[in-house]
């Protein structure tokens, strides 16, 4: 059968025939049927959250699963986040050293190598000027902390007794910070030296973990590397199954919520990290200029928990301004004047800037999501919560849209604020006039006046 020159047309779509929300070539169905999946896929993770919290077994079978391939893991979100940077680099190689000399069709495994080995240098001198610059000041102020804490905690007891002058509160005060040593040490012999176990064995068991850990970051480097060079191999692999196993018409659908949840997650992750690396930079800076104490092991904190949007920078304030609170009481008020100066500037100025609007959110939603996420799944729920519901929020907001436009009625928002009601012949919105408004505002302040007048 020949092929006429209007099929592969039909076949290839480019960006411009590809139909729009709202459009009579859309269908709702496949929308119904990723939004149903979505919501299936979330209470099917709660569910075997819960289930693998409660039997104890499965869980370890998980973990054990997750450890064995914690290199290919950590590969593929290494391969993730350095995506971009490759294709940067490619894209700047590809037009200065091979477009203009017209040898780029020959040379594209190349250029491929060129922009992956770029985008791993970058990240491994990253590591290593990271490495160089805090893990020995953090050793000596972790050291430092550890030796002091008794002296620390004796001034502290001090400073407060001189500041309270009162007998009976003096008491309870010294009476708690004894309860509190106590409860460190013990919770110290009990966790951290594994009920008693002699300091060789722990000292052994650590050297191990870390070997393990650094070995699997070694392999993750490679998987990342192999993963990069053939990327559009295993993209074409994923593409292949979703149409195996889906319709076209819910396939392109799912192609298309793939792309937007790429999307929100690499510009919110990629966003993020270089917002925390930045105000972890600043507040190191800051610190050593104002000479507040543990400078280096609190910026790591600081700039960790920043990737959390609004709860991260006093979740890692809280505990640092208890460490500096046990040097000097009064620095810890400046240390945390300095926190809230850094995050009003990363607020409005730094965090804007970088990461913009990437996940389509309003601050409730963001703040929502979080809680959320955050009281089911901790900390990682935190982290995750935000692009995660980002996606559940686009896919609800695509199927209302749908609704509306197919009923005749606009989607944007802004047209139903001020709605008072729609016209049920024209489905035209409708808005009350200020007359109607004085009317009625006239009729409740009569009916009022009647009820008292009773």
């Amino acid at each position: 059968m020949k092929i006429t020159e209007q099929e592969p047309e039909k076949q290839n779509w480019t960006e411009e025939k590809r139909p729009q929300p709202g459009k009579n070539a859309w269908d709702i169905r496949p929308y119904l049927a990723v939004g149903l999946t979505v919501v299936l896929v979330v209470l099917v993770c709660l569910a075997i959250f819960f289930f693998i919290f409660r039997f104890q077994g499965f869980a370890d079978g998980i973990a054990q699963v997750i450890d064995s391939i914690q290199a290919v893991i950590i590969g593929f979100i290494l391969a993730y986040l350095l995506n971009p940077v490759m294709r940067f680099f490619e894209r700047i190689y590809t037009k200065k050293l091979f477009a203009k000399n017209g040898r780029l069709k020959n040379r594209r495994r190349l250029i491929r190598s060129l922009a992956v080995a770029t985008a791993m240098a970058i990240f491994l001198t990253l590591i290593f000027v990271l490495v160089m610059l805090l893990v020995p000041q953090l050793v000596v102020s972790i050291q430092e902390l550890v030796l002091t804490m008794g002296d620390k905690m004796d001034a502290l007891i001090s400073w407060v007794q001189r500041l309270v002058n009162n007998s009976e509160l003096e008491g309870q005060i010294e009476s708690l910070a004894e309860e509190g040593f106590a409860a460190l040490e013990t919770w110290l012999s009990e966790q951290i030296l594994d009920n008693g176990t002699d300091l060789m064995t722990q000292l052994t068991t650590g050297v191990v973990s870390v070997v393990k850990t650094i070995f699997n970051i070694i392999v993750g480097m490679i998987v990342a590397v192999y993963v990069l060079m053939t990327k559009e191999r295993f993209v074409g692999q994923a593409k292949k199954v979703i149409y195996a196993i889906f319709r076209p018409k819910a396939g392109n659908v799912i192609m298309e919520v793939l792309r937007k949840a790429d999307e929100v997650f690499i510009g919110y992750f990629i966003g993020y990290i270089i917002d925390s690396m930045i105000v972890g930079c600043i507040c190191f800076v800051v610190m050593s200029i104002i000479g507040l104490p543990y400078a280096p092991l609190i910026s790591v904190i600081v700039g960790a928990t920043n990737i959390i949007p609004y709860f991260g920078p006093y979740i890692g304030a809280i505990p640092s301004a208890i460490l500096i609170f046990l040097v000097n009481p009064i620095q810890a008020i400046y240390f945390l004047i300095m926190i809230l100066v850094i995050q009003q500037v990363d607020g409005n100025v730094i965090a804007p800037k970088i990461v913009g609007d990437s996940t389509g959110l309003s601050p409730f939603w963001v703040v929502f999501a979080i809680l959320f996420m955050g009281g089911c799944f901790g900390i990682v729920g935190m982290v995750f919560g935000v692009p995660v519901f980002a996606m559940i929020y686009y896919l609800v907001k695509r199927i209302v849209d749908h609704f509306l436009l197919r009923k005749k009625l606009p989607a944007d928002t802004r047209k139903y604020v001020k709605l008072d009601h729609v016209d049920a012949e024209t489905n035209e919105i409708k808005e009350r006039t200020q007359e109607e408004k004085s009317v009625l505002q006239s009729v409740k302040h009569r009916k009022k006046k009647n009820k008292e007048e009773k």
